[in-house]
């Protein structure tokens, strides 16, 4: 994603939320917030209570207590008010199987209120799905159904777009498509975007901010270019096998070099944050041949499974 201003309106906000089913606590008063204008991941174990969250705050069950609200409006009590300004696609989208993707749109979508043919037509452009748009649904594919899905989710210019899953079933071709799809409603339409997923290769590729929830509870919230930030650069050095241990005898009487590991091809390197020029000056000044150096970016993989972990999951 671009640089994109910070912002402390809060398109969702949820309150020490709770639901039992039967014996089990499906949310233990999960709290968080999604910034207005961004386009945020809700992430977690399977279990973690993520759908159960979604569910509430759009009124499809009642919580036993807390308090949410949707674009600044209080929910659930206020859910027709909103409603027509969110789009939604939660789980698999369900269409007539034997209309059109077109006209199972028209069909769908003037339940709501009235929607012309050309918006139709543009929705269908978004989504890639023009070609198709006189075939019957019944004969779409997983990832086809999945992009009709979000052409009726935001056919009324939601400012609002919440998802879950939704690339579910695809292949990397069609996640990475439409990857691109909500990339360009947010540039588009400025729209707010929160989606909940487990594939958190594809959250780190797309969302600004991220929330990491599990055991019914918020573990930890915030924009992603902080939650990934960290107090040392990791960097991976190319270099000779038989200059590996010169290497790492080097690296001893600097304090700067925090960690290192060997590699199959050099070593990888942990130093003092802003550190790692001077790391290959001092190597390539003391006869270390350095065939690259490699910045390695955090994972938010790794801040994920750290952060459930250490929760007990």
């Amino acid at each position: 994603m671009n640089c994109m201003t910070r912002t402390d309106k809060s398109a969702i906000e949820a309150k020490d939320m709770y639901k039992r089913f039967g014996k089990k606590n499906a949310l233990s008063g999960m709290s968080f917030r999604v910034p207005d204008g961004t386009v945020s991941g809700f992430l977690g174990p399977n279990g973690a209570g993520k759908t159960t969250a979604l569910r509430l705050l759009l009124g499809l069950m009642s919580a036993d207590s807390g308090e949410m609200s949707l674009l600044g409006v209080p929910m659930p009590q206020n859910r027709t008010e909103v409603m027509d300004k969110l789009g939604v696609l939660v789980e698999s989208p369900s269409f007539i199987e034997t209309m059109s993707g077109f006209d199972n749109l028209w069909w769908f979508g003037s339940l709501v209120k009235p929607v012309e043919k050309k918006r139709l037509d543009e929705v269908l452009e978004i989504v890639g799905l023009s070609d198709a748009a006189g075939r019957a649904f019944g004969t779409y594919s997983t990832g086809m159904k999945q992009r009709l899905g979000v052409a009726f989710s935001i056919i009324h210019n939601p400012k609002l777009l919440i998802l879950d899953e939704p690339t579910n079933g695809m292949d990397p071709q069609g996640r990475a498509q439409m990857r691109d799809i909500f990339k360009n409603i947010h540039s588009a339409y400025s729209t707010t975007i929160f989606l909940s997923s487990h594939l958190l290769d594809e959250i780190q590729r797309l969302c600004d901010f991220v929330v990491i929830v599990d055991s019914g509870i918020m573990i930890r919230q915030g924009y992603v270019k902080d939650l990934l930030s960290s107090e040392c650069d990791v960097v991976e050095l190319r270099i000779n096998e038989n200059q590996v241990s010169r290497a790492l005898e080097i690296m001893k009487n600097h304090p700067e070099v925090l960690t290192n590991e060997v590699l199959p091809r050099g070593l990888k390197v942990s130093v003092k944050t802003g550190w790692t020029p001077e790391l290959n000056r001092i190597l390539v000044t003391s006869g270390i041949l350095i065939s690259a150096m490699i910045p390695i970016e955090a994972s938010l993989e790794e801040t994920f499974l750290k952060l459930t972990d250490s929760n007990g999951a």
